[in-house]
């Protein structure tokens, strides 16, 4: 049993897949298994993929004959992966060499840790990449970990909490990852996230791709999701704001202007009364 599994759900990537199958099989770590979840595609990404495979028994076929969605491919390979840590790649994306080992050598000196990953950057249609540091206040307002950081498989089945941590198929727009991650964080009870000081993380940006086509209406409804599946998450680290001490004095702000507006139109109706 390999001590890593990379999970790469591939469709229609032909042109970047070795690249990134190269960024893996570069690793300074070497016990790793890498499960190439091929999805259908069209473009000739098979015979790489079995070009890999034959060249290397580290690489694992995983073929689905048509696309099924990034959702349901990467839970196939979390249902087929073998590793004590679980690291998903997307197929355009790069690993640097020495991510691995840092983020092994991490979880391995403290069991406590729920998820490590290293400082990135993009590369492609756009460079700059300002990543804030994580915190749960950041993660639950907008996601801070990108897909390729490392976690523990056992936090899967955590006995504790039957709870399935699973890549949800209803987020077809996108954002499936932020799911992911939450539900991931929140079987960990009390999760320590650790990021490594070096970067660690290539992230290729297109001129198409999911996240970029999303409309504002539809952000609004991945939110709502995120808010109805997630609930009790977000109360634990956020109050309720119709409970704070700011919202209190604003109420009692309009209740007073409200009586000085009653009695305001009071005094004018007197007035005309008075006449």
């Amino acid at each position: 049993m390999s001590m890593v599994s990379v999970i790469v759900p591939s469709y229609n990537l032909g042109q970047y897949l070795p690249e990134t199958l190269e960024s893996v099989r570069s690793q300074s770590f070497t016990d790793w298994e890498c499960l190439i979840v091929e999805n259908g595609s069209t473009d000739g990404s098979l015979s790489i993929v079995n070009e890999y495979c034959a060249a290397d028994p580290r690489f694992v076929p995983v073929v689905f004959p048509e696309n099924v969605g990034v959702a349901a491919a990467r839970n196939r390979g979390l249902e087929l992966a073998e590793g004590k840590y679980i690291l998903f790649l997307d197929a355009d994306d790069l690993l640097a060499p020495d991510y691995m080992e840092q983020a092994v050598a991490a979880l391995e000196a403290d069991p406590s840790l729920t998820v490590v990953y290293g400082k990135a950057t993009r590369f492609g249609t756009e460079t700059s990449w300002d990543l804030p540091p994580f915190s749960m206040d950041t993660m639950l307002a907008s996601n801070c970990l990108y897909i390729s950081c490392f976690f523990r498989k056992e936090i899967l089945r955590c006995a504790q909490d039957e709870r399935q941590v699973a890549f949800d198929p209803s987020f077809t727009t996108g954002y499936e990852d932020w799911d992911f991650w939450l539900t991931l964080l929140e079987k960990a009870g009390e999760p320590k996230v650790l990021q490594l000081p070096g970067l660690c993380f290539y992230y290729r940006t297109r001129k198409r791709s999911r996240n970029k086509g999303v409309t504002d209406e539809a952000l609004q409804e991945i939110r709502r999701k995120l808010w109805e599946k997630h609930k009790a998450l977000y109360a634990k680290y956020f109050c309720n704001p119709l409970e704070t001490v700011e919202y209190r004095r604003l109420e009692r702000s309009f209740e007073k202007a409200s009586r000085w507006s009653l009695a305001w139109k009071l005094r004018i109706l007197f007035r005309k009364w008075s006449v």
